[in-house]
């Protein structure tokens, strides 16, 4: 992550939200900023006075201008002819933040979008894109209700952002591994070219990339994957034809559907087998050497 500008002499960094309701994009702001400066180095101001938001380093979600020096970063998407997104999401202030800070890790960049900052920013901008939500969702909650002190905002908002920083820590350290994972699927699916099986060393996320693979390369199809739990077996699972279907490349053998221990040992002939789901598309065994002798017998079943 992108440091945008170096703190003050005090090691501070100011920062300034518009006031009233808060919203994700404004709290989320914030706490970005929490985790790449440090929470005890930033200090909020919310508010619309043009003039102290021009004594502030960084302006967020409010100004009306875009602007990025050596020592100010300011941006907003209330303005008019603001950045709309190829895809036809409107940035927000959070957005463009993200866009910044995280431009020298772009895979972990387009994870961070597919998974939360484009719902937020259509969110945001009133396009109604993603019904779902996001996983910020819960900051408006945080807001003052109608019986409370509205001035009672200002906590509010800092007590929302501090909720959010550990969410946006698991959420970012998520989104690298997962970006991670994909370029090492992809190099183990190069790698062993030709085989019908696919051979992980870790358990990683692989279905996208195998279901990806499997589309443009279907002359080298993959039928199944083995890797380990990170509990001490190994799985030999089915590739889907589509990600989030059940409907296999190729399903496990029949005989094996719902047996454990003795049951599947006797049925796939492999010593150290432990369970196969009845629905044939997962079967768990001891070791490695287990997994591919089962997954060899897999590929050769009718």
């Amino acid at each position: 992550m992108i440091r945008l500008i170096p703190p003050g002499n005090d090691g501070k960094v100011t920062v300034g939200v518009h006031d009233g309701p808060f919203h994700a994009d404004d709290a989320v702001c914030a706490a970005l900023l929490f985790m790449a400066y440090g929470r005890e180095n930033v200090l909020v101001t919310r508010t619309r006075d043009r003039a102290a938001l021009d004594r502030c380093m960084y302006v967020l979600d409010v100004g009306e201008r875009d602007l990025v020096t050596g020592n100010r970063v300011c941006l907003d998407h209330h303005q008019k002819g603001s950045m709309v997104r190829p895809d036809g999401v409107k940035a927000s202030a959070l957005g463009k933040l993200t866009d910044l800070m995280f431009a020298d890790e772009k895979d972990t960049l387009e994870e961070m979008r597919s998974r939360f900052l484009n719902a937020l920013e259509a969110e945001d901008n009133g396009q109604d894109l993603f019904p779902g939500g996001h996983i910020f969702s819960f900051i408006d909650v945080m807001n003052p209700t109608w019986r409370e002190d509205a001035r009672e905002g200002d906590r509010l908002f800092l007590q929302a952002a501090e909720t959010a920083l550990p969410v946006l820590e698991r959420a970012v350290a998520a989104c690298r591994d997962a970006a991670e994972a994909r370029r090492r699927v992809a190099r183990a699916l190069e790698e062993q070219a030709g085989a019908r099986t696919l051979v992980l060393d870790a358990r990683y996320p692989w279905r996208g990339t195998v279901v990806a693979f499997n589309k443009t390369r279907p002359e080298d199809k993959k039928l199944f994957v083995i890797y380990p739990d990170g509990r001490g077996k190994w799985n030999l699972q089915t590739v889907p034809r589509e990600e989030g279907s059940f409907l296999a490349e190729k399903d496990l053998p029949e005989n094996w559907a719902g047996l454990r221990d003795e049951a599947l040992r006797d049925a796939c002939g492999v010593e150290d087998a432990v369970f196969c789901h009845k629905a044939r598309f997962l079967a768990v065994f001891e070791s490695r050497g287990g997994t591919l002798a089962a997954a060899a017998a897999a590929e050769a079943a009718e």
